[in-house]
């Protein structure tokens, strides 16, 4: 994607907010709803993920998970279309300087409801890490905080309880130093799974290693 083009008939690229290997993030403006949004865009193979992604954020309606707008295909790219979160991920957030004791038990009981409405639903999120962790910037003083200022984001390994799987049976996915036992193994990642991801990250934001 570049500055200036228009995808999907109605978001208009700015500038790049993320991105690594599976893909780019870029903010967008959305002509039709006049809004900011973020749009991801992966090419090749791992546009199926991009599916994968939209499915599972599809059937989650909480304010700590990224609200999926709008999915869709245009000259061999996958593109997905999501809230804005104007903001941080929690590693960024945690480099630039350490933590408080009571902000990351706040941000953990944000995304433990979060997670607990995913599994709920039947997704398994198999790779929550500070890097999928989005937190919303501080508004000031004056100004009322969202009820969750911690948002999972990046279900694009996620597993559906009712969905045809994505990887074969022994496959590792997710990343490494945040799995459980049972996933490195290339055992079937399930809720506790990513229980466990989670305590690593939090872990990681209160001492400051994994």
């Amino acid at each position: 994607m570049v500055e200036g083009e228009q995808v999907l008939g109605r978001f208009t690229i700015g500038e790049r907010i993320g991105g690594g290997g599976h893909g780019t993030v870029h903010r967008a403006w959305d002509e039709r709803l006049c809004r900011w949004v973020a749009v991801k865009a992966v090419e090749g193979e791992a546009s199926e993920r991009v599916f994968r992604e939209a499915h599972a954020a599809a059937r989650l309606n909480h304010p700590g998970i990224v609200t999926l707008y709008e999915l869709g295909r245009q000259g061999g790219c996958a593109y997905l279309v999501s809230e804005l979160v104007e903001g941080q991920n929690l590693r960024e957030l945690a480099a630039a300087g350490a933590l408080a004791d009571r902000e990351v038990a706040e941000l953990g009981a944000d995304l433990c409801s979060a997670l607990a409405h995913a599994h709920a639903a039947g997704v398994i999120h198999r790779d929550l890490k500070p890097d999928n962790v989005l937190v919303r910037a501080r508004r000031g003083h004056f100004a009322r905080e969202p009820a969750n200022r911690a948002l999972l984001a990046d279900f694009g390994i996620a597993s559906l309880d009712d969905g045809p799987p994505l990887t074969a049976t022994g496959q590792v996915v997710g990343t490494l130093s945040y799995m459980s036992p049972e996933q490195a193994a290339g055992e079937t990642a399930g809720a506790p799974s990513d229980v466990y991801s989670l305590a690593l990250t939090l872990y990681e934001m209160w001492a400051g290693h994994n």
